[in-house]
């Protein structure tokens, strides 16, 4: 056995080459009544698709797409929280040859949306203005900033809203009679069909391509009826695995696990639709924990897959009890699924960082600054290579050549050290940033925007400790000496820019701390001593690390 830091784990299942829509067609012919996605309430709402409705839908609003001069290649824009018209218009966006770009955002300014809207070039815009209209002034500023700066020709809602009634909307488009006759064009396994969308160090946008073979031959942890609330946005929580795979997907709406406060009323959402499986990240695994001596009912899941935030073994106490298994993931946006940890069947103690071995066709190595093999316990930059991999940042040459080294290696920025068990563990990031969840927050993003507010000297944003969420974001800041600016000033003017619990996994980036110093603890260089800050910050907070 080599000495060196590399691990993989061969492929015994051959590649699939085949389009998600090609696998999805042969789905539906062979199970067309069967339901492929169900929506759930707390208060009992269920809506469902099945996969006749779904495809037939999808071909509905696919046609429109290309009434509309869309063309095979074309970027679309797609946001919104989780909702069955959503996968019907990324199904309809793949199905009419077009790329489905990602667009999640966090605060009150559609700036970031825009950006991300023209670095894509995207000829139209899907978007969803929320049950309650509550992403409207997002809405009515970025459309601002489309008519004056960009090409998009064609913007649809994918629910009725009284305030954009000019506007087409899918429930519209898909009452409409039957129209002059369409072709859906030829697709082919290397096309790029989805733009995830990544935030990094520079706080720039990324997007990184995925294609139809990309999709479908990363192995997904699935089995039987799966519950998973992530964003469809966020490529753990894509419907396309669902579309493909054929398994149906209960779902809730993402900031309800994150509340906290309906644990069990989504517990109950799993049990009544007899779920084999879910998809449960640390922090609910936490709440769920904590209902352990009420909880007196006999089901349990099969197994529970859970990652994204550092896994104890608080989290492993739902095995036997809500779960006959517990799994551990790590993955990324560029890498999809990485490395899975074997299944938990007690509730047994786990290493943290402790993520497993790296999943069928997928090679791992760890790396010294120099870019050398590390010997084995050695920590050092974790580096990840498949064929169905990371291939390139869209139009980012420079950083994709950062981040690829010689022969494909793509640079995780998680620092990590195979164990003697030949287990990836990681032992945190390379470039800071805050966990909130499995939400990764980059504090340059907030701290731009809180120092436009008059009267702030200098803001440095920091993670302090938080037993459920892993992290959470504090705002240390110094104001001029003529300003009186207190932390709940701070506080409010940060509700006007931030998402808070509307945000679509319901974590969003709206700060929960704010502490006001009279100065600011330097370094010998001359910079800000950000380590110091976060201690000072937690020591005044009275939290533990």
């Amino acid at each position: 056995m080599s000495e060196f830091s590399y691990l993989c784990t061969p492929r015994t299942i051959p590649y699939k080459y085949k389009t998600v829509t090609q696998i999805f067609n042969e789905i539906t012919t062979s199970f067309p009544n069967k339901e492929i996605l169900i929506y759930r309430g707390i208060d009992g709402t269920r809506e469902s698709l099945t996969c006749r409705q779904l495809q037939t839908q999808a071909i509905k609003l696919a046609g429109y797409l290309i009434k509309k001069g869309i063309k095979k290649g074309d970027k679309i824009a797609l946001s919104g929280p989780n909702t069955l018209e959503w996968v019907i218009a990324e199904l309809a966006i793949i199905m009419a040859g077009a790329i489905v770009v990602h667009v999640p955002f966090s605060n009150t300014n559609a700036k970031d949306v825009y950006e991300i809207v023209s670095i894509a070039e995207c000829k139209a815009l899907l978007i969803d203005p929320g049950k309650r209209d509550e992403y409207l002034k997002v809405i009515l500023q970025l459309n601002a900033l489309l008519l004056k700066n960009c090409n998009v020709f064609t913007l649809v809602f994918l629910r009725k809203s009284e305030n954009l009634a000019s506007y087409d909307n899918l429930p519209r488009i898909l009452q409409l009679g039957e129209e002059l006759e369409f072709e859906l064009p030829t697709l082919y396994p290397e096309d790029e069909i989805v733009f995830f969308t990544t935030s990094g160090t520079t706080g720039k946008p990324k997007l990184v391509p995925k294609t139809h073979f990309h999709a479908i031959n990363n192995p997904m942890l699935s089995s039987g009826i799966s519950y998973n609330d992530r964003p469809f946005a966020w490529i753990g929580g894509s419907p396309i695995s669902t579309v493909y795979q054929g398994k149906p997907k209960v779902f809730c709406d993402s900031p309800i696990a994150s509340e906290g406060r309906n644990t069990m009323k989504i517990w109950e959402v799993i049990k009544e639709e007899q779920c084999a499986s879910a998809v449960l990240l640390p922090y609910f695994l936490s709440d769920l924990a904590a209902n352990e001596e009420n909880y007196k009912g006999s089901f349990k899941l099969d197994t529970v897959f859970t990652g994204g935030q550092s896994v104890n073994d608080s989290h492993t106490k739902v095995v036997g009890i809500f779960t006959r298994s517990l799994t551990i993931g790590y993955g990324s946006t560029e890498g999809s699924t990485i490395s899975v940890l074997p299944p938990f069947t007690t509730a047994s103690e786990v290493q943290v960082g402790d993520v497993g071995k790296p999943i069928p066709g997928t090679e791992v190595k760890i790396i010294d600054g120099d870019g050398n093999v590390l010997r084995k316990h050695e920590n050092g930059e974790l580096c990840i290579r498949s064929v169905y991999g990371f291939e390139k940042y869209y139009k980012n040459p420079e950083l994709t050549e950062e981040v690829l080294l010689p022969g494909n290696w793509f640079r995780t920025g998680d620092i990590a050290h195979i164990n003697q068990h030949n287990h990836i563990i990681i032992n945190g990031r390379i470039k800071d940033c805050i966990s909130r969840g499995t939400r990764k927050i980059l504090p340059s993003r907030i701290e731009k925007i809180i120092a436009r507010k008059n009267g702030i000297r200098n803001v440095i944003v920091v993670g302090v400790p938080d037993k459920r969420l892993y992290e959470e974001i504090c705002v240390c800041y110094v104001t001029d000496p003529e300003y009186e600016i207190s932390p709940t000033d701070v506080k409010q003017f940060c509700r006007t820019e931030f998402i808070g619990h509307d945000a679509i996994d319901g974590l969003g980036e709206m700060p929960k701390y704010f502490l006001r110093f009279h100065g600011l603890p330097m370094l010998d260089n001359g910079k800000i001593n950000k380590k110091q800050i976060r201690i000072d910050a937690i020591q005044q907070l009275e939290l533990i690390d």
